[in-house]
């Protein structure tokens, strides 16, 4: 299907069920750490490409891929991601995630991620876009141990706005959390329920007419940085963008959020953050995934 073409719902009625297990383990070697992808199971269309060491041996580059290229009515997709003690992994995705409209079933994508102590996940993929008329359920679960580091985003597309379209039909519903994995205390949730044509979507309490929205999350031992210092790089970063902030709600974590007109500007500001924040968070200078360019 190419993009940007319309659902193919009434060829697929009943939907398709994918499931993505991946796990990350750190093995000792004579000369070095090397970070090994232990785990990689799938059922139906959803796969990962094969381990990738653009930076070396001690972390591993992954690129999720959903064959189908969307996601239409009835189709339930899961992806769980474990990064074991001492592993550190990079995570991302060709392209969008589509979800096409559907006068059916609603579809689902359920993501659980789970970092373990002196281990370091960085999930970067590309945007979420809900086409008009879509009815999409979308869900992101992250678990932290006390010593994790992360660094994570997610971008939402209503519509697609290199058309004019606009999300006036359809339901678009999303839950993100962030617990420590010990006592699955809170740090971070939010929930949206966004129906077509919805007053948010204008509302200067919520969207302010802007069709794309992105979140970006950093998590960090504590005693290993100084959150005002880095809660203040996170801000040079954003720069002058008046629809962009950043705020610590929790000792350890730190949140930005991004308004904006099309994908490639809040795509480009949370890539300009990663850049600046990851040598601080992971410890390591930015190298940009190859499959962004292709």
């Amino acid at each position: 299907m190419s993009p940007g073409s319309e659902s193919p719902a009434e060829i697929v009625p009943t939907g398709w069920s994918a499931r993505l297990n991946i796990g990350f383990e750190r093995r000792d070697l004579d000369t070095a750490k090397r970070t090994v992808m232990a785990e990689r199971r799938h059922f139906g269309p959803l796969r990962i490409l094969k381990p990738l060491y653009p930076e070396g041996e001690d972390i591993c580059h992954g690129v999720i891929v959903h064959p189908p290229g969307g996601i239409v009515a009835g189709d339930q997709l899961s992806v769980d991601v474990r990064v074991n003690s001492g592993a550190n992994a990079l995570i991302t995705t060709p392209g969008a995630q589509k979800w096409y409209r559907s006068a059916g079933k609603l579809a689902s994508a359920v993501t659980r991620l789970h970092v373990a102590d002196d281990a370091s996940l960085e999930w970067l993929p590309q945007e979420t876009m809900v086409f008009n008329g879509a009815r999409a359920q979308q869900t992101l679960e992250i678990s932290l141990a006390a010593d994790a580091r992360f660094l994570g985003w997610e971008m939402l597309c209503l519509g697609r706005t290199t058309r004019g379209e606009r999300f006036d039909v359809g339901q678009f519903r999303q839950r993100i959390e962030l617990v420590r994995a010990e006592t699955n205390a809170p740090l971070w949730r939010e929930s949206m329920v966004l129906n077509g044509d919805d007053a948010l979507l204008v509302s200067p309490l919520g969207m302010r007419g802007h069709p794309v929205l992105g979140t970006a999350w950093m998590l960090y031992p504590q005693s290993a940085h100084d959150g005002a210092a880095l809660l203040g790089d996170v801000r040079e970063a954003l720069g002058e963008q008046t629809l962009a902030a950043a705020s610590m709600p929790e000792p350890g974590v730190i949140v930005v959020k991004v308004l904006g007109d099309a994908p490639e500007t809040v795509r480009n500001l949370l890539i300009a953050v990663w850049r600046k924040m990851r040598s601080q968070v992971i410890g390591r200078e930015a190298v940009v995934p190859r499959i962004w360019s292709t």
